[in-house]
């Protein structure tokens, strides 16, 4: 007798996220989305930018760090995994192609405080699945590395 185990059912939807770029003066405008406060952008310093506004290149880093974190707070949510505290940094690395620049690879770094030593190798499961399933992480062409610290809290 053989069993046919059966896929979660998925129901695919189509989802559209729109912004605007407003208040454009030189290298520097203004970011917007309906309901969200305006974002200052620009292009780097490096770019011929202003220093202190947010550039595509720290949204393109933070965006997968942001994702990396939601699906694994996600995740351990749907595994029963607690834990104290989740904290991450990221950087990325931009670098010169024979046409142009382009990130070929994204190190996020997550620190998770744990309760107990018997939650160590779930959350180490439940970041793995996060890093295998983080949406932007499957979007973009570069290498994205997760280089977790768990901590007994």
């Amino acid at each position: 007798m053989t069993t046919t185990l059966t896929p979660p059912r998925i129901r695919p939807k189509s989802f559209t996220y729109r912004t605007n770029v407003g208040e454009v003066k030189g290298r520097t405008g203004t970011l917007t989305g309906e309901g969200k406060p305006p974002i200052w952008v620009s292009s780097p310093p490096e770019f011929k930018g202003e220093t202190g506004h947010w550039t595509p290149e720290d949204f393109f880093v933070a965006s997968i760090e942001v994702c990396l974190m939601l699906t694994f707070v996600g995740l351990a949510e749907k595994r029963g995994l607690s834990f104290g505290t989740y904290e991450s940094s990221s950087e990325g690395l931009l670098e010169w192609d024979q046409i142009s620049y382009h990130f070929t690879r994204v190190i996020v770094a997550p620190v998770i405080t744990l309760f107990d030593q018997e939650s160590f190798a779930t959350a180490r499961e439940v970041l793995a699945k996060a890093h295998d399933t983080c949406l932007v992480a499957n979007s973009v062409k570069c290498d994205v590395i997760v280089e977790p610290l768990f901590r007994l809290e």
